[in-house]
Order: C-alpha cells, then structure tokens, then sequence
C-alpha cells in the first residue's frame, strides 16, 4: 500500500488486524465490530466520533515522588500512570503541591486526578491539577480541619488529555 494514500473508507467487521499503522490520518465515524486489533499505531491521527463499548486500556506507569511537605516532585514519561507520594507529615487543612514534569504538556490541556491510596490514614482531598508547559501540579489537601497531620504516603492516578 502507498504511504501516499490520503483517505481511505474502511468498515471491519469479524476481522483480525495486526500491526496496522495509519500516517497522518483523519478518522470519520469509524466502525470497528467484532475485530481483534492487535498493537495498531495511530500517529497523528484524528478521529472523529469514537465509541468504545467495553474497556479502555491506558498504559498507566507507577513513579514515585520525592521531596518534602510542600513539594514532591517526579519525572513521568507517560500522559498516565500512578503517583505514590513520599511520606507525608502535612499538617491538618494544610497542602502539599506534587509537581509533575511531563515533555509535551501544555497549558489547555486536561488533567485528571483519582485518589489510589497510598499508606496514608487521615483524609486527602484533591485541591487542583494545574497544567503549565511540560507541568501538571496536582495540590493534595489534608482534609482534616483537627489537629490530625497526614500519616503516610499518597498515591494517586493522573491522566493527561490533550
């Protein structure tokens, strides 16, 4: 097939595909049903209307943050993965900021944060996740208003959308 083919109108249904790479592409109302696609490569790709009836899979990295009761900082290499904070001593409705360096973000872009545990028992909130260039600040909050500190350590997930 010639890289040089600009659009193409494709409907799988009951098919199996592997190692598929699309260049460039612009994808409209694709219908993928019953079919198997087995480490397909989009590269620059848009597609238009997607639904995905089932699961999604993200490749999710676990990295560990390092540094202090205000700041931790980590290096990710992925739009997602799991955070698990160093231990945590934050003073009661008191916040730390766990400052992300990821190549590629960009202010706009979205960043989604769940709490995963961690070894922490006193509540955490997360305050906000703020995306800046090559940045995502997540501020996790003791959500204790007492006396109660953080205890432990904290994990969260994030995932980057652009």
């Amino acid at each position: 097939m010639s890289r040089d083919t600009k659009s193409i109108g494709v409907a799988f249904r009951d098919q199996f595909l592997e190692d598929a790479e699309l260049l460039n592409c612009t994808l409209t109302t694709p219908t993928v049903s019953g079919a198997t696609l087995t480490t397909p490569t989009l590269t620059n790709a848009t597609v238009t209307n997607l639904t995905v009836s089932g699961a999604l899979t993200i490749d999710n990295v676990p990295v560990s943050a390092t540094g202090n009761d205000t700041t931790q900082t980590a290096t990710v290499l992925k739009i997602s993965g799991t955070i698990t904070t160093g231990a945590l001593t934050t003073a009661a409705d008191a916040k730390t900021s766990v400052v992300l360096t990821l190549v590629g973000a960009a202010a706009g872009d979205l960043a989604f944060i769940t709490l995963a545990g961690g070894t922490n028992t006193t509540n955490v909130a997360v305050h906000s996740a703020i995306v800046t260039t090559n940045t995502i600040t997540v501020i996790l909050r003791n959500d204790v208003a007492s006396v109660t500190a953080l205890n432990g350590t904290v994990a969260f997930h994030y995932l980057l959308v652009k």
